[in-house]
């Protein structure tokens, strides 16, 4: 098994990355799915969901006009992404959904479906409910194709923040643009192995199945639904038990009457929207794949307590601080993934003249980091963390460079790691005060703080996490 980490040399495992750690041999079976990434507030994700809606808005509008070149322009761009690894294919990889000729039977077929002459699909990830001949692996590739230059610039910045080393790479194509609703050429830098260049995916994004299935919409909704209304209406359909005179129709006799067509699945859809909107809800309330689910044998009380011998052997001092650095973003990928994603190294601020160690997106829909974005005061939009490999006393110079990276843009709400504090009572002053001035929440975690995080995982109760930071917020703010 080649995994990315592996051939790129990190002592990173799946739990403590933010993207899908593929097996670089043959493809990791799991979809990207569009729906996944639309229905999400961040910013990353945000910029996809613009990628992925604008896409599709263009190609039904040249369907409905009849503009056959303007389609055919759309649709030539849509390869077979073999750089994430990702798919169901056997052996090495190689793509299964979006090929020239694919894409043009997906949008003859789209053409021709009673959801696009109804106009009940308005929406890629939906289409693999509608349309004919549209399955999930078509669906996951064709989203990869339009938001390829998205994934290279996430690709481009998890490699900074681990250090490996990257390249331009011209073989994959244009990019589609939101901006010009068009195909614009653009060098992509990405890592490469074996002379082929990678993409990789946020964890966040992929499913083992597309949130949308058309046999679970038909057999869980539809079918459902119309047993109801049968039964409802005293129709024929329905039948008496002998014994208690309890009334009921059979999923049988509706699937007889109602067979799986997916111009069927459009036009009930047509007459009851609801229905799709309530599977729609549930299927986006499900959230993203837990690590023990994408890494086999995955053991998380093992591996907190891995990280917690790992942080403990890590010496104080500057001569070890990246390797500090490197573990302490370890430790928050896996204790506040997916509530935090998306971590940049050394991001930029005011042009370049200032920059921090950690930049994490917050995503949080619930719990500590989600209280901070919606807090009038927090506004916390992304998450700055600063890490000081040293065991002293924090003076005013650490927490003013902290209290720095806040703005109306970003928020007001950062992390400062430290070993340990010789004056605890002392530094948490100097944060109440920062606090106090309008300047700014900052939560300083020693070592201590993080190991006892770690251990809330190993004993299964990580929602006393959220109970800590809390603690450590209202030590800051009372």
């Amino acid at each position: 098994m080649a995994r990315f980490s592996v051939v790129f040399g990190l002592s990173n495992s799946q739990a403590s990355l933010d993207f899908v750690d593929v097996d670089l041999a043959t493809d990791t079976p799991l979809y990207v799915d569009p729906y996944a990434i639309q229905i999400r507030n961040d910013e990353w994700s945000a910029k996809c969901g613009d990628a992925i809606r604008s896409f599709f808005t263009e190609v039904l509008g040249a369907l409905r006009s009849n503009n056959d070149a303007r389609v055919a322009h759309l649709m030539s761009h849509l390869g077979e992404p073999n750089e994430t690894y990702l798919g169901q294919s056997v052996g090495a990889p190689s793509g299964r959904g979006v090929g020239s000729d694919k894409a043009a039977r997906f949008a003859e077929a789209l053409r021709r479906s009673r959801a696009f002459k109804t106009g009940v699909i308005a929406d890629i990830s939906e289409a693999e409910l509608f349309i004919y001949g549209v399955g999930p692996d078509m669906i996951s590739d064709l989203t990869t194709n339009v938001i390829r230059g998205h994934l290279a610039k996430y690709t481009k910045e998890q490699c900074d923040l681990l250090g490996i080393s990257t390249r331009v790479v011209r073989s994959l194509g244009p990019v589609w643009s939101a901006q010009r609703a068009d195909w614009v050429a653009s060098d992509l830098e990405l890592p490469v192995y074996d002379r082929k260049p990678i993409l990789l995916v946020p964890k966040f994004s992929v499913r083992f199945k597309l949130s949308l299935d058309s046999q679970e919409f038909y057999n869980h909704y539809m079918v459902e639904f119309l047993k109801r209304e049968y039964l409802n209406s005293n129709s024929g359909l329905v039948q008496v038990l002998k014994n208690t005179g309890e009334r009921y129709v059979t999923k049988k006799d509706v699937m007889k009457l109602h067979p799986f067509i997916k111009d069927e699945l459009a036009r009930f859809t047509l007459e009851h929207p609801d229905v799709l909107e309530l599977y729609k809800q549930i299927k986006g309330a499900s959230g993203p794949i837990p690590p023990d689910m994408l890494e086999m044998f995955f053991d998380e009380g093992a591996f907190a307590e891995a990280l917690i011998q790992g942080l403990q052997a890590i010496p104080a001092g500057n001569d070890d601080a990246s390797r500090y650095h490197h573990h302490a973003m370890a430790i928050c990928t896996f204790l506040f993934h997916p509530q935090l994603i998306t971590p940049v190294k050394e991001y930029e601020l005011h042009e370049g003249r200032k920059r921090l160690d950690i930049r994490f997106t917050n995503a949080a829909e619930t719990g500590f980091f989600n209280a901070m974005m919606i807090s009038p005061q927090g506004r916390a939009l992304s998450i700055p963390v600063e890490c000081k490999n040293y065991r002293k006393e924090m003076r005013n110079p650490e927490l003013d460079q902290l209290a720095g990276r806040f703005s109306h843009h970003r928020g007001f709400v950062g992390l400062l790691l430290c070993r340990s504090m010789d004056n605890r009572d002392r530094i948490v002053a100097g944060c109440r005060d920062t606090a106090n001035d309008g300047r700014g929440f900052m939560l300083v975690l020693e070592d201590a703080d993080l190991i006892k995080m770690l251990r809330f995982v190993q004993n299964n109760s990580r929602g006393r996490i959220d109970q800590l930071l809390h603690e450590r917020f209202a030590e800051i703010t009372h």
